[in-house]
């Protein structure tokens, strides 16, 4: 099962809000439309940290996950 993870922006050093999805203003999150880092290494996913691959309800990328077993 995959799990979201945080992914820090090598740019701004930021987390980055994961892809298709936002975040509120509050969090001040690294996102596409404003860091050119957001596209870069390291990728982020679809997922935020410690969603489920499942709870998402879609298949998601490898990118911004680790595998855990399921319970």
């Amino acid at each position: 099962m995959k799990v979201g993870i945080s992914v820090e922006c090598a740019v701004c050093g930021r987390h980055k809000c994961p892809r298709g999805r936002s975040a509120p203003f509050e969090l001040y999150m690294c996102n596409w439309d404003d860091c050119q880092g957001y596209d870069q290494e390291p990728l982020i996913g679809d997922l935020w940290p410690d969603e489920t691959e499942e709870e998402f309800g879609h298949p998601v990328s490898a990118h911004g996950t680790k595998d855990v077993e399921s319970v």
